[in-house]
């Protein structure tokens, strides 16, 4: 007998283990279902499968470990059997799937009381679909930051901010990453984290300038104004000096503006966004836009 053939023999005694366990018996005066350990032998079962590389089965498995914790009322290791269910599901590349259970195991994390491990469930997961399935990625995010935004945790809040903001950036979808940066730039204001707001101001002139919308972009810095000397600092004088050299159609400035070391030192998303924007010149033709030696100009 092969190794698999072995596991996968191990599995099916674990699942008639469980099976029995759920039986109840007059004779034996079982009168209900020991859920737990039913559990328990699901989740050995769904080892043995995942040893065996057979991932479906294995993933039933901890799905059935999953009902039975439910049915017993233990949440978070419901939540843990549909959370390893999902990470099954990922390495089959059931996506949508994996994203659904994501969503259910953190719901289950909530009502065992694991706020925390919600929140940390979802930033994990979410990072398996940031390049292979943005959209994916996108959905849980928002999932995440709605999750968070009911609680006091400012801080994975601003990490679920920031990362749909990259996200919606690399997808073009430029209206909805600038109302994420205009959140931030709220709470910062709130706060009064006035240099956070500064940075804050050339991501939504680059957003603005993207759009090919100079208008939006000057209505949009008009919030960073209400910052603190923002006025006077280096990023408002950047900020303007860009959206002239672009009304203006003069793209050796304008190209010359974004190798300052303020745009250069921002993530590699603007980075890249930065190469994609191109000037109009007087007669409405674009400039063939910025351009780095190598990828190895982003950090």
């Amino acid at each position: 007998m092969s190794g698999n053939d072995s596991k996968i023999k191990e599995a099916k005694s674990c699942i008639a283990k469980a099976e029995e366990h759920l039986k109840t018996s007059i004779i034996k005066m079982k009168f209900k279902p020991d859920y737990d350990m039913a559990a328990i032998e699901y989740e050995r079962a769904a080892i043995c499968y995942k040893n065996a590389n057979d991932l479906k089965n294995a993933r039933d498995c901890y799905l059935n470990a999953s009902k039975n914790h439910n049915l017993n009322r233990n949440f978070f290791h419901e939540a843990k059997a549909k959370e390893n269910a999902a990470s099954i599901c990922k390495d089959l590349k059931e996506n949508l799937i994996a994203a659904k259970y994501i969503q259910e195991a953190c719901e289950s994390y909530v009502l065992s009381g694991s706020m925390d491990t919600a929140s940390l469930t979802i930033d994990k997961c979410a990072k398996w679909f940031e390049y292979s399935d943005p959209e994916t990625a996108i959905t849980m995010y928002e999932k995440g930051l709605a999750l968070v935004q009911q609680t006091d945790r400012s801080k994975m809040a601003a990490e679920f901010m920031n990362r749909l903001a990259h996200l919606y950036i690399r997808s073009e979808k430029y209206d909805k990453a600038i109302k994420i940066v205009n959140s931030e730039i709220d709470k910062y204001l709130e706060t009064k984290d006035f240099l956070k707001v500064g940075q804050l101001s050339l991501s939504l002139t680059l957003l603005g300038l993207a759009k090919e919308d100079t208008v939006e972009t000057s209505k949009l810095l008009n919030r960073c104004f209400q910052a603190e000397g923002f006025e006077l600092s280096q990023e408002a004088a950047l900020c303007g000096s860009i959206l002239k050299a672009y009304e203006d159609g003069d793209d050796d400035l304008f190209q010359k503006l974004l190798q300052n070391g303020l745009i250069r030192s921002m993530d590699n998303e603007y980075l890249r966004l930065v190469k994609k924007i191109k000037v109009p010149d007087a007669n409405g033709v674009e400039s063939s836009g910025i351009t780095f030696e190598n990828e190895e100009d982003l950090k």
